[in-house]
C-alpha cells in the first residue's frame, strides 16, 4: 500500500530472528501536503503500516497485525530532516501461528517508534 511510493526499502538484513531494513521516505508524497504543509510528519498509522509491509516483504508471506500490546511514537519523524530510518525487528517463535514482534525505528541516536505485538 505504501511501499514503493511513500517509502522504498534501501537495504535489508534477514537473520534468523532479526530483520533490519533501511528505508527512504518520499518527502514529496501527497500525504505530507495535509500532514502537515509547513512541517511534514510521517503519520503514526503509516509507521504502523510500514511495519506490516516490511514484515510481509522480508518474510515472503501475508501477515496481519493481530494485537498491538504497545505502540510508542517517541519523536516526530520529519521526512525532510530525516529522509532515511533504520528499522530493527526482533521475532520470537510462532505459537499457534502467531508471530511475536518487537520493532524499533531510529536514525543515528534518535528513536522514533517502538512496537510490541503479534502478527498472524
Amino acid at each position: 500500500m505504501l511501499l514503493g511510493d511513500f517509502y522504498t526499502i534501501v537495504d535489508t538484513v534477514n537473520e534468523r530472528e532479526k530483520l533490519s531494513a533501511t528505508v527512504q521516505f518520499n518527502p514529496e508524497h501527497a500525504i505530507f501536503t495535509g500532514h502537515f504543509p509547513t512541517l511534514p510528519v510521517v503519520p503514526g498509522v503509516c509507521q504502523t503500516q510500514m511495519l506490516n509491509e516490511i514484515l510481509n516483504q522480508m518474510l515472503g508471506k501475508e501477515l496481519l497485525m493481530k494485537r498491538a500490546a504497545q505502540i510508542k511514537f517517541l519523536n516526530l519523524l520529519n521526512p525532510v530532516k530525516t529522509p532515511q530510518i533504520q528499522i530493527d525487528i526482533k521475532l520470537s517463535d510462532e505459537l499457534e501461528g502467531v508471530l511475536l514482534v518487537n520493532a524499533n525505528y531510529y536514525w543515528q541516536d534518535i528513536a522514533y517508534f517502538r512496537f510490541k505485538g503479534e502478527f498472524q
